[in-house]
């Protein structure tokens, strides 16, 4: 009897063991085996009214896309990124300004003092999983979490022209053929900064990335990878005028366009987004369990 109770235990204990075990993935498997996201930083969805930029409109049309994204409060760079990464809004995080340390202490801090970001995810739940980010702005990675990353690299003194950000990403793509991956363009910012909203130069810097998209993309079938990959781009705000940080639609509405492999084609993206939702979006691509923390949700792109 005591035999027979010890081995109802045991497979009760196994029975809670496979339920913990299935409910943290969901009993599902990841949508892509890569994800490569694009930010453009300054790229306010006013600009896509007239921007000569074919190969985004290719992209909008293989996939899903929404002009209408919101960025969180304040419309500056750092909070906006964090969100897009850590899936939470700054009331949890404190990142309230461009700063590496947030205003007010944060509600939930991972092991490296950090707000748990998809990068922190994966390396918890695929600890062999190549991760990098190759950015434009050496602030970026205050909110990227570096400990979790398996490669990164600040591309210094970026301009309108500058093709190192696309070199050193193009040569990572192919080399590492990463899992995640966060490119990082600033130089749309900079032409919004120095010249306005809706200038020909801002539009010039647009249609240049542009092309460096391509290039980044070409890459990504060049590695082999394409057809088991998903591509992002997005933004963390707009312009008005030259500057940024108020409520105006023109700093608040910024793109979200995503495609690739299990993504809808050619559908515009009805439901609301704000920045926080593109972390929900990606930890679903790679089938990642989300922290209670996270206050995204990932939007019906999927096929």
């Amino acid at each position: 009897m005591k035999k027979i109770f010890l081995t109802m235990a045991t497979l009760l204990t196994m029975g809670a063991a496979l339920y913990v075990t299935t409910s943290c993935n969901g009993g599902q498997k990841a949508v892509a085996k890569h994800v490569i996201i694009i930010g453009l930083d300054g790229w306010g969805s006013y600009s896509m009214d007239s921007a000569q930029a074919p190969n985004i409109r290719q992209y909008m049309a293989e996939g899903c896309y929404t002009l209408f994204k919101r960025t969180i409060r304040p419309s500056v760079s750092g909070p906006n990124w964090a969100a897009q990464m850590n899936g939470t809004p700054l009331e949890s995080t404190g990142y309230t300004q461009n700063s590496p340390e947030p205003t007010f202490k944060p509600l939930y801090l991972t092991e490296h003092n950090e707000q748990p970001t998809f990068f922190h995810l994966m390396r918890q739940q695929y600890p062999d999983a190549e991760t990098g980010v190759v950015c434009e702005w050496g602030d970026f990675l205050n909110y990227a979490d570096t400990l979790c990353l398996s490669y990164f690299k600040r591309i210094d003194e970026p301009s309108e022209n500058h093709e190192s950000i696309v070199e050193e990403s193009t040569k990572y793509i192919k080399e590492k053929k990463p899992a995640l991956l966060f490119i990082h363009i600033d130089a749309l910012d900079h032409a919004g900064h120095s010249f306005g909203r809706g200038t020909p130069e801002y539009y010039q810097a647009l249609e240049h990335a542009d092309g460096q998209i391509a290039q980044i993309v070409e890459a990504i079938k060049e590695a082999g990878i394409y057809d088991d990959s998903v591509i992002i781009l997005t933004s963390d705000h707009g312009h008005d005028g030259t500057g940024h940080g108020g409520d105006s639609l023109y700093e608040i509405e910024t793109p979200f366009v995503i495609w690739g492999k299990g993504i809808k084609k050619g559908e515009e993206i009805t439901e609301t987004m704000i920045q926080y939702d593109v972390a929900a979006t990606v930890a679903k691509i790679l089938n990642l369990q989300t922290p209670q923390s996270w206050r995204g949700v990932p939007m019906s792109v999927f096929k």
